[in-house]
């Protein structure tokens, strides 16, 4: 175009090619975006949507051109991550998503008065800027797709443009989009980074358009320690019917109340941890729970083999699945305190263990195999009071495989064992929920309400004996309720990093404050 020199390739997508290039004119850096195979009027539209749009939080388009047949659309050059590149690398924390998402909606809020729908929100196209102090945090680009108020759809009927994962229902079955599709996608987008996983990306692109519409589960089921309101907010804007959606606005507000009681130390989980792909979003073991498991095969193979403990490798081989399910994560290795407990006399305290876990299907899987620990270490080393479950192993069950599966192992499947795992788990679900309370008085009510109830049903698992100690649960609670508010919550700010500094797993709250 006799003006723009293009300097390097910096990302493609669906649509086409985006380069980092230099205007000769005006001296400065830009992004250029080269559209290949592209309706021209589509090309057109998304130079007519974004030229509408002046605001801080959308990326600022310059110009529209053609080169060598292609259309270029030169825009403003942003330097920083996409929120999909942030939340793979695990490069955010709870506040972090809160900001994103609030400068969305003031952006949604500016383009829906003017109009213009984007129809395409998704962590991809939300850039972040990396140095906080140039302005707004996030930046809403890619309106290549949005639909102009009262302009002539270029779509013919039932036609669906978007992306699948991140789709309204409305939008997925061809209907007209209005600005209540935006609030599904960003909320959508955001239910994503602070739950880990996409409640509608499946494993095909079949099975993702069956979910679409079929309701999502809570976002509290995920994170109980999110604030109420939040969530039953992000909730609210998922519903299948646009019209109970809230607002940008209304969500901007419920964001920026609730901003201040929101953790910004701690990163969050990436779709990696989460156990998907962050390119496809299908299910994968990530890196740390392939490291945990070779490990753990590793160990197991020495003590079958070289140690000549079959039995023991097996038992070990049991107790460490419920942390696998858990994740390779600190909180995963909780319930090897359990036998510790069970031998200083208060085994109910054990009940509160699996609560380290960061979802409610976490701690779930961590307060059964805090009871499993507790009850091996027993049956097999006669660690503790007896929690009347099962008989003592005999001797040799570490050496022999059938030995440990019938006298250590198969009480584990007992109806009294079964019985005091659920009660283990929906404990350790439970607390976790009361965790989540903001204020500290509340959560320790809670945690009185919780021990007592977790007493009661302990009464009903084998001879009762677990239960003979209350005092123990009670103190299990109450240090829940201590370390949550004293030791977490209570975490200075992360500073901001000198020149230099290593940044790269720091969350953007840390590194940009």
């Amino acid at each position: 175009m006799e003006r723009f020199r293009v300097i390097e390739r910096i990302g493609s997508g669906g649509m086409g090619t985006v380069y980092r290039a230099y205007d000769e004119r005006l001296q400065r850096e830009v992004a250029l975006k080269e559209l290949e195979a592209v309706d021209p009027d589509r090309v057109l539209r998304e130079a007519q949507a974004a030229a509408r749009l002046n605001h801080p939080a959308i990326v600022t388009l310059y110009e529209l051109g053609e080169h060598a047949g292609h259309a270029i659309l030169v825009s403003e050059l942003v330097p920083g991550k996409t929120l999909a590149s942030l939340e793979a690398e695990g490069l955010l924390c709870d506040r972090d998503v809160a900001e994103i998402t609030a400068d969305l909606c003031d952006a949604l809020a500016h383009a829906h008065a003017r109009g213009v729908v984007h129809r395409d929100i998704k962590p991809q196209n939300v850039i972040v800027r990396e140095d906080r102090r140039a302005g707004r945090r996030a930046k809403l680009m890619d309106f290549g797709i949005a639909r102009i108020a009262g302009a002539p759809t270029l779509t013919a009927a039932g036609e669906v443009v978007g992306t699948l994962a991140y789709m309204s229902p409305e939008q997925a079955d061809g209907e007209l989009a209005g600005p209540e599709t935006d609030v599904y996608s960003l909320a959508l987008t955001a239910y994503e980074c602070w739950a880990g996983t996409n409640p509608v990306a499946g494993r095909t692109p079949a099975q993702t358009a069956r979910r679409i519409g079929t309701g999502v589960a809570p976002l509290r089921l995920h994170r109980p320690d999110l604030p109420e309101g939040l969530a039953d907010t992000i909730d609210a804007c998922l519903e299948p019917e646009p019209e109970l959606r809230p607002s940008p606005g209304e969500l901007r507000d419920c964001l920026a109340t609730e901003l201040r009681d929101l953790d910004a130390v701690h990163p969050l989980p990436g779709p990696e941890d989460a156990g998907l792909d962050p390119g496809t979003g299908r299910p994968r073991l990530g890196r740390a729970r392939v490291l945990a498991l070779a490990a753990l095969v590793f160990v197991l193979a020495a003590l079958a083999a070289p140690a000549g403990v079959p039995g023991a490798a097996l038992v070990l081989a049991v107790l460490c699945l419920p942390s696998l399910v858990a994740g390779a994560t600190t909180g995963s290795l909780a319930p090897l305190a359990a036998p510790v407990l069970n031998a200083a006399g208060i085994p109910s305290a054990a009940a509160a263990l699996g609560a380290a876990g960061s979802t409610a299907l976490a701690r779930a899987a961590l307060g059964a195999g805090a009871w499993a620990w507790m009850l091996a270490a027993s049956l097999a080393l006669g660690i503790g009071p007896d929690p009347g479950v099962g008989t003592a192993a005999p001797d040799g069950w570490a050496t022999s495989g059938s030995l440990a599966a019938e006298h250590v192992l198969g009480p584990l499947a007992s109806l009294d064992s079964l019985l005091g795992a659920s009660v283990f788990a929906a404990a350790s679900v439970v607390l976790g929920w009361v965790l989540s309370a903001r204020h500290a008085s509340l959560a320790l009510l809670g945690a009185m309400i919780w021990a007592a109830g977790v007493d009661a049903a302990l009464s009903l698992v084998g001879d009762g004996a677990l239960s003979a100690n209350p005092a123990g649960v009670v103190i299990a609670a109450t240090v829940a309720v201590a370390v949550e508010f004293a030791l977490l919550r209570g975490l200075p700010r992360a500073p901001a990093p000198t020149a230099g500094a290593q940044v790269a797993q720091q969350p953007l709250s840390g590194r940009l404050a």
